[in-house]
């Protein structure tokens, strides 16, 4: 097995866990970027849609409200827990134009010409983005659209000290994967996206607030994303120590009440075949 293929493994058992609750602990966050993301893309009625690494959902149901009975939306992961739970959900949503199905969002198996694909928060995870982004050219007609959203630099803030939190408590030979290459800055991104050729390119980065009930509300909703990964590489001997260090880390900078909330910056990049 090569190293891509034991990532993509990785990734799929890591999104088997979180199916349960992954955007589904009471904190709106995934749901609100796909609207956005939707939104600046500008679906049509009728429109034909790849969500590339669908989730739970937040994109592929966006997406289908705005393309209407006669568009279609079709969804991929790689997480058999995941299509499980979206494509239920989708049926119990009572939509007839969105199919859901186990696949690759870094290669996705799916007839083109399509009029948009969408990638909500999902390049990052992607062994090879370029070959992703390549693809996705591929499969959009002329005038069709790629939207992505993906995590620019952050502030610095007690926020992004969690992460330097945690590296101290993994073993040396897990880190976290860097962003480099397409995945730099949101300008090598846009200089990908053109090498690839998309004729233009649109960015706009915006900060939004995630709002917590107090701190446990906050580890709850740590382990039910993308986070819990580096959580659950923390020996289990030192995680109540982890868990304290950053309960010390976050609670000066709770709200009277105890809630807590955390600005998270957002980039929207629209592509234009």
């Amino acid at each position: 097995m090569t190293d891509a293929e034991q990532q993509k493994q990785g990734i799929a058992g890591l999104f088997d866990r979180l199916a349960p609750t992954y955007d589904n602990v009471g904190v709106d966050y995934f749901t609100v970027f796909a609207q956005r993301l939707v939104d600046r893309v500008a679906l049509k009625p009728g429109d034909r849609v790849l969500d590339a690494g669908c989730g739970r959902g937040a994109a592929t149901f966006a997406a289908a409200a705005a393309v209407g009975p006669e568009g279609r939306v079709t969804a991929l992961d790689i997480s058999p827990g995941m299509v499980e739970r979206t494509a239920a959900d989708a049926r119990d949503r009572g939509l007839g134009n969105v199919e859901v199905r186990l696949g690759d969002a870094e290669a996705p198996e799916v007839e083109g010409p399509l009029d948009a694909v969408l990638s909500a928060l999902v390049i990052f995870f992607l062994p090879d983005p370029t070959a992703a982004l390549t693809a996705y050219r591929g499969l959009l007609r002329d005038g069709g659209r790629l939207g992505l959203t993906t995590f620019p630099p952050q502030p610095r803030t007690r926020w992004s000290a969690i992460g330097q939190v945690l590296e101290r408590f993994l073993p040396e030979a897990v880190t976290a994967r860097p962003d480099t290459g397409p995945l730099a800055s949101p300008e090598a991104l846009v200089e990908t996206l053109r090498a690839v050729g998309f004729a233009e390119v649109t960015q706009e980065t915006e900060t939004y607030e995630a709002t917590f009930r107090d701190l446990d509300h906050w580890w709850e909703w740590a382990w039910s994303q993308g986070q819990r990964f580096a959580l659950e590489r923390v020996p289990a001997d030192r995680l109540d120590e982890v868990h304290a260090e950053l309960y010390d880390l976050l609670r000066p900078g709770a709200e009277p009440d105890g809630s807590l909330r955390l600005p998270q910056q957002i980039t929207y990049t629209v592509a234009t075949v």
